[in-house]
């Protein structure tokens, strides 16, 4: 858990600051670039200021007019730009230095610069003019015109100081990188503690994992979320519901079945071992040897009984239910197989079954334990010379078969429970000495397999059971 936290908390930082680092950049180049293109327009603004007042100066005096010059000089000090004058050839009459003697009078412009301002009547660019300045300016130039004639007479350049654009945009740098750091920031904390929020419900479920594998079946997850992990939670907590409720009846069952194999081995146990030291007389060695062999029949009936059980666990609906037969006859064969029990109580039997095959899904063997076992529990709690019903019909997409026999009522308070293993009511045990209590349950078991359904009725000494299968479709 720790390192998916600090992956993504690490990727979170790391996404925060790379935006925040692409933002900056970005900020930084167009605001220095809106920097520049308005010291651009200024130049090129001033200069042509300029060119229009030496313009009308030429029809009366030079270029290097001490009125002109003194113009330059105060533009200079209001605006931060050096201003020079050239004639046409590019020599330097006047510039924006107070000292008249500077160095720049005399100087020669760049041929370069003078062939772009020939063509195209302006002139942009950082450059320090052919070691005119010291280091590079962006510059800006443009054309003298005469007073009275569209003749070029001289230029006007324009230039400042890289440093000086740079202080301007150097506030708006610094609040942008500020701005960056605050949004890194909260970026920062958000990821912590959003990361933190992600990796908690998942910490909690390692831990109750921990204690449902340690046999703390009872352990639960808590959480309000609605998102994936919400949903992981939902489902561990399903997972832990099911697997609590199947050890509950894993230990449930253990008990039942440690109680049913106790009694039977107890008294074969204490019978045996009674002819073995005498203390059961020889002329009653037969009896209790019949007992031995009555409750040896019942531990052999118990297991497999739980051989079925198994059996029903690992079974494959889908392909069971690519199996079909004809239930109408396997309930006249399940019948025919208890005849001699029916015929033991002196029980009247009403078939009512149809005359053409009725196919149904599933496993033939399965569904014959079904029935047996409902017609054969029927038979067991019939009242003698009673009688027993078996009907067999189809409604819609389904067949139902349904097993009634006329007894003693079955109390409402044992109707939730019969279907559960090793269930018997008082008066059943006393009728059913050869009986393990499985039988309804593997018959519950297997239709739910099948996702059938089984229903009983038990009303005026009438008990009925119902139970569904999916009919076969015709073409």
């Amino acid at each position: 858990m720790k390192s998916i936290y600090w992956r993504n908390l690490l990727i979170m930082v790391g996404f925060s600051l790379l935006s925040m680092g692409l933002f900056f950049a970005g900020f930084s180049r167009l605001s220095l670039n809106y920097v520049m293109n308005e010291k651009k327009e200024a130049l090129i603004s001033t200069a042509s200021v300029i060119s229009e007042t030496a313009s009308a100066k030429t029809a009366e005096s030079e270029l290097n007019d001490w009125d002109l010059r003194l113009i330059i000089s105060t533009v200079d000090k209001a605006s931060g730009f050096h201003i020079s004058i050239s004639d046409r050839e590019g020599v330097v009459q006047a510039c924006s230095d107070e000292d008249i003697l500077c160095g720049h009078i005399g100087r020669v412009m760049p041929a370069d610069v003078l062939d772009k301002l020939a063509r195209s009547k302006t002139y942009t660019g950082l450059t320090n003019l052919s070691g005119y300045y010291d280091t590079g300016r962006y510059t800006a130039a443009v054309p003298i015109y005469g007073a009275y004639s569209e003749e070029v007479v001289g230029y006007v350049f324009a230039a400042i100081k890289t440093t000086d654009i740079t202080n301007v945009w150097k506030p708006t740098r610094t609040l942008s990188l500020m701005t960056a750091c605050a949004v890194v920031l909260v970026a920062l904390l958000a990821s912590v503690i959003i990361t933190s929020r992600q990796v908690a419900p998942l910490t909690d479920m390692a831990e109750a994992s921990r204690k449902l594998a340690a046999g703390d079946f009872g352990v639960r997850v808590h959480t309000d979320r609605k998102d994936e992990i919400g949903e992981l939670a939902d489902a561990f907590n399903i997972m832990a519901a099911a697997i609590e409720k199947s050890e509950m009846s894993r230990r449930e069952f253990v008990a039942n079945i440690s109680h049913e194999l106790k009694t039977p081995m107890t008294t074969i146990a204490g019978f045996a071992d009674g002819l073995l030291d005498g203390t059961i007389p020889r002329d009653q060695a037969d009896r209790y040897l019949s007992i031995i062999s009555d409750e040896t029949r019942r531990l052999s009936r118990l297991v497999k009984r739980m051989l079925d059980i198994s059996r029903m666990q690992s079974v494959d609906r889908a392909s069971i239910m690519k199996s079909s037969f004809d239930v109408a006859e396997v309930a006249r064969c399940a019948l025919l197989a208890l005849e001699d029990k029916i015929n033991g109580k002196g029980l009247d039997i009403d078939v009512q079954l149809p005359e053409e095959p009725m196919m149904v899904h599933g496993e033939e063997d399965a569904i014959t334990q079904v029935i047996y076992n409902i017609i054969d529990n029927a038979v067991k709690f019939a009242d003698a010379g009673s009688s027993v019903t078996l009907r067999v019909w189809k409604q819609g997409e389904k067949a139902f078969v349904s097993v009634g026999d006329v007894g003693e009522t079955i109390p409402s308070e044992d109707m939730p429970f019969i279907f559960e293993r090793f269930h018997k009511s008082d008066h059943s045990r006393s009728l059913d000495r050869d009986g393990v209590g499985l039988g309804l349950y593997i018959v519950k078991a297997i239709l739910s397999g099948y996702g059938e359904e089984i229903s009983v009725t038990s009303e005026n000494s009438y008990t009925e059971f119902t139970f569904t299968l999916s009919l076969v479709k015709t073409q």
